[in-house]
């Protein structure tokens, strides 16, 4: 690397890293105060390509503009509505049937088990029985318990939901709002903002803009591909072990899926335990077979298609999935891997320089063996 390389990767790299940090110290603090105006701002550029195209064979119309926003919120609240009356319904239900559940099920469940482990050792000594006994009464008592505090904890989340309604609809309003200004003046607005901003910033911007939503398209469309092998493989367990309405459980766990570390665990596990706690054996086998093998899949081939689609090797990719959930979660499972691919997009189009390019040579036969 010469002298005039060292410098240019030295420049790059300050101003980089003053650009990211100074938007991280913008977003960190103003997001708090300025989410309804960025949800606002976020709809209104999701909503703008379907406006370019409707402008173009109807020509330029504010009504057309509101039209589309008004549609596309009457399109929102239903779908809001209809998940709110299901998780209302599902709330009140774990809230109505948990205690019962757990007296006239679970409980009768766990006794049977500790009364077949108590006849397996019924010739040992009576004190050993004794102390399962009273494992039994504790373990029966501390269910009962989390029964009443899953029912209290869930009233009790209900009522700080409610408490919170007021403020939160006057966000949604204001976000609203704000998203009509935005869809009917968008252009100004940006070319104001970006008036106000060095051209060199603008550019990057567009670059990083171009790359970013190119990458999370490509991400979508690699974990639609995992989703959809995830439904199929459940489909065809639940219908193995004869599980009720296996299309339909499948859909739902595969959307839960897409959570990090757990994924259909979230639901496979739980259910497995139920299941063995009730003695339906068989079926607790067959979900946690089920389970596994999607398991071992997923973590196989998540590298791999994801990787094929936004362009990096698997190995970067399972490094950079790793290393992003240990840093930040689940922002950070879909984040680094975005960043990364973004950066590898604007460094070959030569838009940034980091390294310089790799030259494939011939290693010494002492390092290839």
């Amino acid at each position: 690397m010469t002298l005039e390389e060292k410098k240019r990767f030295i420049i790059n790299f300050v101003f980089y890293t003053l650009i990211a940090g100074l938007a991280f110290l913008v977003f960190k603090f103003s997001v708090k105060y300025l989410t309804p105006f960025i949800v606002g701002f976020v709809i209104a550029s999701l909503l703008k390509p379907i406006i370019q195209k409707l402008v173009k064979m109807f020509g330029e119309n504010k009504y057309l503009r509101i039209g589309v926003i008004v549609v596309f919120y009457i399109v929102v609240g239903i779908i809001i509505f209809g998940l709110t009356l299901a998780a209302i319904s599902g709330i009140q239900g774990v809230v109505k049937h948990a205690p019962t559940y757990v007296e006239s099920t679970l409980i009768p469940a766990l006794t049977s088990i500790f009364n077949y482990v108590e006849s397996l050792f019924e010739h040992i000594n009576p004190e050993i029985l004794s102390n399962l006994s009273e494992v039994t009464n504790a373990i029966s008592k501390q269910i009962q318990q989390l029964a009443g505090t899953v029912s209290t904890s869930a009233i009790s989340f209900l009522t700080r939901f409610v408490s919170s309604l007021p403020n939160l609809f006057i966000s949604i309003l204001i976000a609203i709002i704000s998203s009509f200004f935005f869809t009917l003046d968008y252009k100004n607005v940006v070319d104001t903002v970006l008036a106000y901003l060095p051209q060199r910033w603008v550019q990057f911007m567009y670059d990083v803009k171009g790359g970013f939503f190119d990458t999370v398209g490509k991400y979508m469309k690699a974990y639609a591909k995992l989703m959809t092998l995830t439904f199929i493989e459940l489909s065809i367990g639940f219908a193995l072990i004869g599980v009720g309405n296996p299309i339909g459980l499948a859909f739902m766990i595969s959307i839960v899926d897409i959570l990090p570390v757990l994924g259909t665990g979230t639901v496979m596990i739980p259910w497995t335990i139920i299941e063995l706690v009730m003695g339906n054996f068989e079926r607790a086998i067959g979900l946690f077979v089920i389970y596994v093998v999607i398991t071992v899949i997923r973590n196989i081939l998540e590298p791999k298609v994801v990787g094929d689609q936004i362009g990096l090797h698997p190995l970067v990719t399972l490094i950079c999935i790793f290393v992003g959930m240990r840093l930040a979660g689940i922002i950070g499972l879909f984040g680094l891997p975005i960043l990364v691919t973004i950066l590898k997009t604007l460094h070959d189009e030569g838009k940034i320089q980091f390294f310089k390019k790799f030259e494939k040579r011939e290693l010494p036969q002492s390092i290839e063996k």
